[in-house]
């Protein structure tokens, strides 16, 4: 297929000028072909783009504007002034008082994060004293809250949930002493063959804003119905690109963005306590410190996309499998070989389980047939997050097709 809105006429007509061997001849076709049409093809390509854009805006993604990204940090690189990244819990860019227990991120892979927390204890010495302490390893639980807490925002405010990439988030350990021990105590972990997997002091961040604000008028109900439209003032011009959660005691019929300014309907004359949370998705910046992996759940944007998106009933065809896994794929090149459907597995597979922290389990006697991917395996160009960003293709996957169960194996 020739893509016509590439097409370089200006290459094309230089070329062929050469086949003219009269110079006058040559000079008066440059300057007809190439001075007098270019208003021409420049015009028709601008209108070209212009209609373009325009039925690409009209297909539009319900959720292109809730893309959640996370990253780590060093905490004494924090940039307070950064627009875009912003600590998932306030607590952990100031100082800990009174805190006995500590934050770990291990930068290993999904293999070595299953084995370090089946060890469950980790042992530590008092440096005061000499004294050995134990302590026990579990998940960093406030970073899960925060992503249960987001997974109900999406469903008050009828967003479609996107799974959340979890790669940095469930690296995330905390050790705790099984006896009681005084907070300022120095503790010397005996980390053995998991020291040089063991980093401290980080911190992680993701592209959610939390606001409080205040309503200040509100519409007068509809005739045949009492809904109130409490309108918010955003300051920020360019607000409209980003997605907005709305928290609040009162149900949420609609949320909408017009204008620099948020409106919210609800069948109550007046809300209190309302919380916005805005999910910023352009702009990112980068700040000194700033170099860690960026994960994301935002899938790469195509007209094919937005498209079949629209259209809703498509067949899942090899191809649009593919393609699927393509768009989730990120900065990694994870190419799915075959698929079949079968009744068990044998041998180790990868399954999507980024999910299972909101109990999203519906078949209790899971008795589904499996949809295993073989996905082609290229050591030299895998990290330590390379399995987790198949868990979480697979993870979303599952979402879209829940008559089976996705796993994916390597070949």
């Amino acid at each position: 297929m020739i893509d016509e809105n590439k097409f370089d006429y200006e290459t094309y007509i230089q070329e062929h000028l050469r086949e003219i061997d009269d110079l006058d001849e040559r000079k008066f076709a440059k300057k007809l072909l190439l001075e007098s049409l270019e208003k021409i093809f420049s015009w028709t390509e601008k209108k070209y783009d212009e209609l373009q854009q325009r039925v690409y805006n009209e297909l539009k993604m319900t959720w292109e504007k809730f893309g959640i990204y996370t990253t780590v940090i060093d905490k004494k690189n924090y940039d307070a002034l950064n627009n875009f990244w912003f600590p998932m819990c306030e607590e952990d860019i100031h100082i800990a008082v009174c805190q006995t227990n500590t934050v770990i991120y291990l930068m290993a892979d999904d293999e070595a994060c299953r084995q370090f927390f089946c060890q469950e204890t980790i042992m530590g010495i008092e440096q005061e004293s000499g004294k050995e302490i134990c302590f026990k390893i579990e998940k960093a639980q406030k970073y899960q809250k925060q992503i249960s807490k987001l997974h109900k925002l999406f469903l008050n405010n009828h967003i479609p949930w996107q799974t959340i990439h979890m790669g940095h988030l469930e690296r995330f350990f905390e050790v705790c002493p099984i006896e009681e021990i005084a907070p300022d105590t120095h503790i010397t972990f005996q980390w053995g063959e998991w020291d040089k997997y063991i980093k401290t002091e980080k911190i992680p961040l993701w592209n959610v804003q939390k606001t409080s604000l205040h309503s200040r008028e509100f519409r007068l109900p509809c005739i045949d119905e009492i809904v109130y439209e409490h309108i918010f003032h955003l300051k920020d011009r360019k607000a409209g690109q980003d997605g907005y959660l709305v928290e609040t005691e009162e149900d949420i019929l609609s949320v909408r963005y017009e204008e620099n300014k948020l409106l919210l309907k609800t069948e109550k004359e007046s809300v209190d306590n309302v919380v916005i949370y805005r999910l910023h998705q352009s702009g990112r910046m980068a700040s000194y410190g700033y170099q860690y992996p960026v994960l994301t759940n935002r899938k790469e944007d195509s007209f094919s996309a937005r498209y079949l998106n629209e259209v809703g009933n498509f067949i899942q065809t090899p191809m649009e499998l593919r393609r699927k896994i393509e768009e989730m794929s990120g900065n990694y090149e994870i190419r799915v070989m075959n698929y079949e459907i079968i009744d068990c597995v044998d041998e180790k597979t990868i399954s999507g389980d980024m999910n299972e922290l909101f109990d999203m389990e519906i078949f209790p006697d899971d008795r589904r047939k499996i949809l295993l991917f073989y996905i082609e395996r290229d050591r030299e160009k895998e990290d330590y997050l390379y399995h987790s960003q198949i868990r979480y293709i697979l993870s979303q996957l599952q979402m879209e097709f829940l008559e089976y169960r996705c796993m994916g194996k390597f070949v």
